[in-house]
Parts: structure tokens; sequence; C-alpha cells
């Protein structure tokens, strides 16, 4: 470490010990910062200024009329608002010069409204729906980021013309519906009141009617109590006339008997007459009561009879008043407004079945009373039948007891006619005896009918009662449904209408929503959000400059002999001091500024660890890759821009920057400096500063250790830019060739015979040599513009120029392989022609530089390195000089003399070594090359070393 500090120690007294050095390596720390603070400022709030970006408009509109809203001009409303509207620099203009203005890019945008706009656009409340439009036209040449903008006063325009006609639309309904609550609400109240009245009215008749229904149900159950009773009489009067049937028969028969005892023995008269007589007063005597009780059972069936009628006819005169008001209530339910259509037809269809029912029972009663009504006559001509008879039997006892007085006078005479008389009667009376028991059986069929009917008509009153129920249920849950309708929120609703305002509907109509904004890690404003970003360019951007003016090399002046990794790292400790000079005078800067920052320590810290980690990445692949390393970081900041996510969301990249993100320093030195700015979120600002110091890693190992490997490309390039006078190169540190320990050791073990065949090889090379590189500048020229055709002919622009990037890329390569291969043939050649003696010593340089830094093999190094010396001193080999014989005793021509750096740890600082080479392309016939000098120049001057 003694020679790092050294060095390190050495470059800052050359800069303070030169005023100017100071001026410059100042300008150097504060110039970066310049880049992120007019940046920062510029962005600080852009959109602040949006007031001076012009967009015309042009208002054609010719208004129209709407019955609903009256004469209505949209475009002037528009106008109206725009002219308060300070969003964008409105200018109300014409047609003509608002079309010219955007073509000649006075103005950014043009926006018109056709005059048909107005009509169009009310249509919507017509039915015949017609679009309307605006016409917009936007200059996006004028500027990239404008008609974003313009877009946005588009949108604006668009807004205030919907905000326009839903605010117009919304004030005329508003209106309509103030008057139209009013009305509805007198309405409403009337309606209720008389629906009310109307449902209390069918309630009543209801009533009624239930009443009347229980009143016939009691009816019937009596009617048939009274059927039950008619049944029993006429069962008993059906054996009644049975056993009076029986003793007429027996009545009869004596009677003829009597008739022929009269007849044959006139000599027993007396006798006889006086039997007969005892046996009629007997059988009239029988009649009599059976007649009696006869005529008793008619009356009581014909009683019974005229009973079921009236009560037949009572129900039938029940039914139909409860059809005539259910009737009455279906027309007032009809005649309802508060019922919907579905509660009136079910309601409807309900009094409709209890109608049809109630008629069919109705007509049933009507055809009952008229089968009783004949009934009862039946029984009053059994009853006369009855009576008749036994007046008979009552005058032939009579007549018998006259003939009795008078037998002997008028008994025989009179016998045979009274006889004949009695029989008569008795034929008649057991005729109708005999009608008397079909008539009793119709009878106790029609009373079964009667019974039926009636029980079936309790049926019907019963469910008659049971729907009544129901529609008195119906109607008294409707007339709840009314009470509650008028006292619910809804019909408050409805009152409150009449009292909306309609300004107020008109602003909410206008703006229903409100967004309820709540920042996350706030950001005070545009400049503080792309601050980061503008910082961390800022930062590479300084170390870029850092190794465009200041040497990556390190000489030995005040330093003696060093080791590459001690150079390496005695000239990064200056870049890396002024890396974070210009980080710290970045940051504090940001933050003089007014950058917004919860965190200033850490905001500081992130600028410093990004300092480290970019003058590493930048520092490595400059000293490693020299010009092409200054390339690549040049390439990675261009890929770092829009691949960090320093302004727009990585999402909103292409695919390749996506894919690249997690990879680019960028990224997490962002993202660290946004935590400290915004607030910190779990540990991520500790996360991103430990990612980004993992580059480091990376980059020591390029810059330390594959930059010996790559030393041979950078000397080709410094070599052939020196040869231009223009470009700018360094020579000092390890900027000579180096050569392989395997090819040094070749040339040693080499024969004459290997050289001559080297040389062979080497001349056919260079035969070949200009024709390639002729035909890769060709292709450099060609390519292009094959590539640059397709692209014109092919919709395929993307993929045509990725393979146009990386045919170039390809070329080039090609060529620096063509070109690298020719050196190291040169390099092979010339390493062939040195001296044994020059060629152990350049294996003991190579030793030393290329393994004894390594400190497991530095003992091996130190060994091999002996021995070599030793070996070389034995031989005591020396250069040849001119006449000097070679194997076949021929006399060699004299080698030209070259010379390199001497790498003998105690040689003085530019001390060189001169060896012989023959020039190989003496063997082939040509020339010297240019870049085989031999004159003596400077070695910094060009010269190959």
């Amino acid at each position: 470490m003694h020679n790092v500090l050294t060095i390190f120690r050495r470059d800052l007294r050359r800069i303070f010990r030169n005023p100017v050095a100071a001026i410059v390596t100042v300008g150097v720390c504060i110039l970066p910062s310049l880049y992120a603070w007019i940046n920062i400022a510029a962005n600080w709030d852009p959109y602040k200024n949006t007031s001076t970006v012009a967009v015309a408009i042009v208002n054609e509109d010719e208004g129209t009329y709407n019955e609903k809203l009256g004469q209505i001009n949209v475009g002037d409303m528009v106008v109206e608002k725009l002219e308060q509207n300070n969003q964008l620099g409105w200018q109300f203009v014409g047609e003509q010069e608002g079309l010219e203005g955007v073509a000649s890019g006075r103005y950014y945008a043009t926006i018109e409204i056709p005059k048909d706009f107005s009509s169009d656009l009310v249509s919507v409340l017509s039915g015949d729906l017609k679009t309307p439009k605006l016409k917009y036209y936007v200059n996006e040449k004028v500027n990239a980021v404008a008609p974003k903008v313009t877009d946005t006063g588009a949108s604006t325009v668009e807004q205030q013309i919907n905000d326009n006609f839903v605010s117009t639309v919304a004030g005329v309904l508003t209106t309509k519906a103030q008057d139209t609550g009013a009305k509805l609400g007198s309405q409403t109240d009337k309606l209720g009141d008389t629906v009310l009245a109307d449902i209390r009215d069918a309630q009543s008749t209801l009533d009624d009617v239930s009443t009347q229904l229980e009143g016939a149900k009691g009816t019937v159950g009596k009617t048939r109590d009274a059927i039950r009773q008619a049944r029993d009489v006429l069962a008993s009067l059906s054996s009644i006339t049975g056993s009076s049937q029986r003793t007429l028969r027996d009545a009869l028969g004596e009677l003829g008997g009597a008739r022929s005892d009269a007849q044959s023995l006139a000599s027993r008269l007396d006798s006889a007459v006086s039997v007969g007589t005892a046996r009629l007063d007997e059988a009239a005597t029988r009649a009599s009561t059976a007649l009696g009780g006869f005529a008793g059972m008619a009356e009581h069936a014909s009683a019974t009879a005229q009973s079921g009628a009236k009560a037949a006819h009572k129900l039938s005169e029940v039914n139909r008043k409860a059809i005539t008001s259910l009737n009455d209530a279906k027309a007032q339910i009809q005649a309802s407004s508060m019922l919907s259509d579905q509660q009136k037809q079910e309601l409807c269809s309900k009094i409709d079945a209890l109608v049809s029912q109630l008629q069919k029972k109705a007509d049933t009663a009507d055809s009952i009373a008229s089968q009783l009504d004949g009934l009862k006559f039946d029984a009053q001509d059994i009853s006369d039948g009855a009576q008749q008879l036994e007046g008979s039997i009552k005058d032939a006892t009579s007549g018998i007891s006259d003939a009795k007085n008078d037998v002997s006078q008028n008994v025989l005479p009179a016998l045979s006619s009274s006889l004949d008389s009695f029989a008569l009667a008795g034929g008649d009376l057991q005729g109708i005896l005999d009608g008397v028991s079909p008539t009793v059986q119709q009878a106790s069929g029609t009373l079964d009918q009667l019974d039926s009917t009636l029980r079936e008509a309790q049926d019907v009153i019963d469910q008659t009662q049971d729907a009544l129920g129901g529609l008195r249920g119906s109607l008294g849950s409707l007339a709840t449904d009314i009470e509650a309708i008028r006292a619910s929120q809804n019909f408050q609703l409805l009152q409150n209408v009449m009292d909306m305002n309609s300004d107020q509907v008109k602003e909410f109509m206008t703006s229903p929503v409100e967004l309820s904004e709540q920042d996350v890690f706030p950001v005070a404003n545009y400049g503080s959000g792309v601050a980061p970003f503008y910082t961390n360019l800022a930062i590479w951007v300084g170390g870029f400059v850092l190794i465009a003016i200041y040497k990556l090399e390190v000489d030995e002046e005040e330093v003696g002999p060093y080791r590459a990794w001690q150079g390496y790292l005695g000239r990064y400790l200056l870049l890396l001091v002024l890396g974070l000079a210009q980080a710290l005078i970045c940051c504090v800067g940001d933050l003089v500024m007014g950058v917004q920052c919860l965190h200033p320590v850490a905001f500081i810290c992130a600028g410093l660890v990004q300092s480290f980690a970019y003058v590493n990445i930048i520092y490595a692949l400059s000293v490693a890759f020299k010009h092409i390393g200054k390339a690549l970081c040049v390439v990675l900041v261009i890929l770092q821009i829009p691949g960090s996510s320093g302004v727009y969301p990585i999402e909103m990249m292409p695919g390749f920057f996506r894919a690249i993100n997690p990879w680019l320093p960028f990224t997490y030195g962002i993202n660290a400096m946004r935590e400290t700015i915004a607030g910190y979120w779990g540990s991520c600002y500790v996360q991103n500063l430990l990612t980004l110091l993992a580059f480091v890693v990376p980059a020591l190992a390029i810059g330390m250790g594959a930059r010996r490997h790559l030393i041979n490309i950078n000397t080709l390039f410094d070599k052939k830019l020196a040869e231009t006078d223009l470009m700018i190169c360094e020579h000092d540190g390890m900027t000579r060739e180096n050569f392989k320990l395997s090819t040094i050791i070749k040339a040693l073990l080499s024969s004459e015979d290997y050289k001559h065949v080297l040389l062979e090889e080497a001349a056919n090379f260079e035969a070949k040599y200009p024709g390639m590189v002729k035909r890769g500048f060709a292709l450099v020229l060609v390519v292009p513009l094959v590539l640059l055709a397709l692209v014109f002919a092919t919709p395929a622009k993307l993929p045509i120029l990725i393979v146009w990037i990386v045919s170039l890329v390809a070329i080039c390569a090609g060529l620096i392989v063509i070109e690298y291969l020719h050196e190291r043939v040169w390099q092979k050649t010339t390493l062939a022609e040195l001296s044994r003696d020059e060629i152990y010593k350049l294996l003991d340089r190579e030793l030393d530089e290329q393994w004894e830094y390594k400190l497991p093999f530095r003992k091996i190094a130190g060994s091999l390195r002996s021995r070599i010396r030793g070996t070389r001193d034995a031989a005591g080999a020396e250069p040849r000089d001119a006449g000097e014989k070679d194997a076949t005793g021929a006399t060699r021509p004299p080698y030209p003399q070259h010379s390199i750096p001497d790498p003998r740890p105690d040689a003085q600082d530019g001390a060189m070594l001169d060896y012989r080479a023959e020039d190989y392309r003496k063997h082939v016939g040509e020339g010297e090359p240019d870049h085989h000098k031999t004159d003596g120049s400077d070695a910094k001057g060009g010269e190959r070393r």
C-alpha cells in the first residue's frame, strides 16, 4: 500500500502546485452538479406555466331550440367558461385563423366547435340520437410534450361541454321535478284519502256480507234439522199407511161378507145388522184413528216442506245479496289507483270465483225451493183425501145407526145401497192409501237431495267466509301499506323534491363524485420527484469527466517502480476523492435549492455511495478497455436513462429496458435517493445501497484482473489512434505489448525450421491482410445500405434495425480481430528473431510482472526467475552481430536494432533495452513498415516499444 499512497500524494501535490490545475480540478468537481441543478430547476413545476401554451378555440355553433331546454348554445357556454379558465392559453379566433395558426406553429392546437354541435347534443332528448363531434387539430411537430398538454386541453373542452350540458339538463329536470312533485304530492294525499275511504267501505260491506252469511249458515242448519224431522215423519207415515191398508183390506173383506150375508140371510138381518154395525164401528174407529194420524203427518210434512222452501228462498236471497256486495267491492277495487295492476287482478280473480260459487248455490237453492213447494201441495192432497175418507166413514157409521133404528122399514133396501157406497168409499180410500207410499218415497228422496244441497251450501258459506276473511285481511294490509307509504322516506323524498334548489342540483350533477386524495409518501413538486434521476446522472457524468480529464496510467516520477495493481489503486484514490467531492457538492446543492428531503444526511450518504460505485465502474472499464471502455461507459449511461425508471415507470418502457432494469446501477441509486426524499419503507434504503455496492466487486475484477489480458488489444488501439496524430493516447504504465509465457517458451525451444515456417505463415497472412481489410470496410458500407433499403421496403422495421446494429458490431469486431491477428503475427516473428539472451530477459520480465503479484505463485516465480538467469549466464549468449555464421555456415545479415523498456527493478526511469530482430517483411521482399522505426525517436512519441 506504500506505493498506492505515494502515488496518491504525488498526484495531489501536482494538482495543488499548479494553480491552473487546481482551478480545473475545482471546475471538474462543480461542473457535473450544474447538469443536475439546471435540469431540476427547469423541471421544478413545468405544468405551472401551461397557461402560456396557446390553444385556439373556433366556435361555429349556431345553437338550437328545444321544448324542454329552450334556446341553447353550447358553444357560447363553452367559450364563456374557458374565458375564466387559465389551464391553457385559450385564444378565441375564427376558423381560417385557427387552422393557419396551428399549421404555422403559432398555436399548438386548434379545437373547432361545429355549427350543428348544439342540435346534435340535444338530440338525445328527442330519441333521434346524433353524436356531437369536436374537431381537434394538433401540430405534433412543434414539440414532443406539447401534444400531451393540448390533449389535456381538448379533454378540458370536452369536460366543459359535458358539464354545461349536464348542468342545463339537470336544471330543467329539477324544475320539472318540482312541478311534478307538487302535483303528485297533492294528488297522492287526495288519492290516499279516497282509497282509504273506499277500503273502509269495502271492509264494512264485507262485514255485512259475513254477518248475512253467518245468518244463512244458521238457517241452513235449522233447515237441515227440519229435514231430518220430516224424514222421521215420512218414515212414520209410511208405517201408518201400511197398517191402514191392512186394516182397510180387512174391513172391506168383512164388508163384502156382510153384503153377502145381507143378501142371503134376510132372516138374520137384525142380528147381522147388529154385528155389522158393531164391526163397522170398530173399523170406523180404526180408520178414523189411522186417517187422523195420517192427516196430521201430512199436515206436518206440508209444514216442513213449506219451512224448507222458505229457508231455500232465504238462502238464495242471501247469496244474491252477497254477490251484489262482492260486485260492488270489485268495482271499488278496480277504480282504486293506489293498488298495482297485479294486486287488482288477484283481488278481482278471488271475487269472481266467490261470485261464481254463490251464483251456483243460489240456483241450487231455487231448485230445492221449487221441489219443496211441490211436496207441500202433495202433502195437502194427501191430507184432503184422508179427511174425505174419514168423512165417508163417519157418514157410513151414521147411516148404519139410522138403519139400526129403521131396520124394519128401510134397512134392507138402504143396507144394500149403503154397503155398496161403503165399498166404493173403501175402494177410493184404498187407492188413496196406495198413492201415499210413492209420494212418501218421492218426498224422502227430495228431502235427501235438499239435505245434500244444504250441506254443500254450508260448505260454500264456510269457503265464502274464509275468502271474505282473506279479502278483509288484504284490504287491511293495503290500508296499512298506504299509511306506510305516506309515512315512508320515499314519500318524504317526494315531498323534498318540491324543496330542491336547482342551482345545487346542477352543481352536483356537474361534479357528482368528489375524489378524496390521500398521498402516500407525498412529494412537494415535480422537481423533487426527478431530483434522484438527475443527481445520479450528474454523478455518473462527473465520473466520466474525471477519466476524460485525468490520465489513467501512472508514471514512475517521484514514485519509482510499482506493481500494476498499485498503479491502479493509486490513481483510483485520486479519482475517488474527486468523485466524492462531486457527489457532496451536487447533493448539498440539491438541498440548498429546496428539493424535498425528509432525511438529508441519508440523502448525502446515498450520493457518496453512488459516486463510489460509479467511479469504480467507469474507471475499471476505462482502464481495462481504454477507448472501448469509455465507449462502454457512454453506452451504459444511454441504457440507464430509459432503463432505470428515472422519469417514467419502468412498466411503460419496452420489454428490453424492463429486462435490463435490475442489472443497472442507476436503478438502485435512484431508489435509494427516493427513500430519503419521500420517506423510508422498511429496509429498502439499505438494500438498494448494498445492491449498488455489489457492482464494485466485478468492477475491481475487471480493472485489476482483466486489464493485463487486454494489454495487447489496448496497445493496438493506442498505436493506431496515435498514427492519426489526432487522438489522445497514453503511453505510461501498462501500455507496452505483453507476451504470453507459452509464446516465449516456444521461441526458446524453436528451431530454425520452425522460424522459417513461422515467417512463411506470416508472409501469407500479410498478403491476405489488405484484401480482408478492404472487404471489411466494404461490408461496413454495403450492409447498412442494403438494410436501409429493406427498412423502407418492408413493415418489419424493428427487426431489420436490430440486424443492422448487430451486423455493424459484428463487422467492426471482425476488423478488430483481423488487426489484432496482424499484430500478433508481427509479435511472434519479432520474438522469433530475438537472441536467446534477449528472450531470457523477456521471460524474466514476464514472470516478474505476471506472476510476482500473485501471492501463491510468488515463490515459484522467484525460483523460475533464478533458474532462468542462471541458465542465461551459463550459456553466455550474446547478441548476434553482422557477419555471424548460421548453422549452414552462411553469413547472416545484420539485424535491425529495436528497443524495449528495461524490465529490471534497478533500471533508470525511461531506460531502454536494445535488441536486434530481423524484420520478417524482408523475407517476403517488402520494405520496412512505418511502425518499425529505428531512428531512435522518443518512446512517448508513438513508437512501438
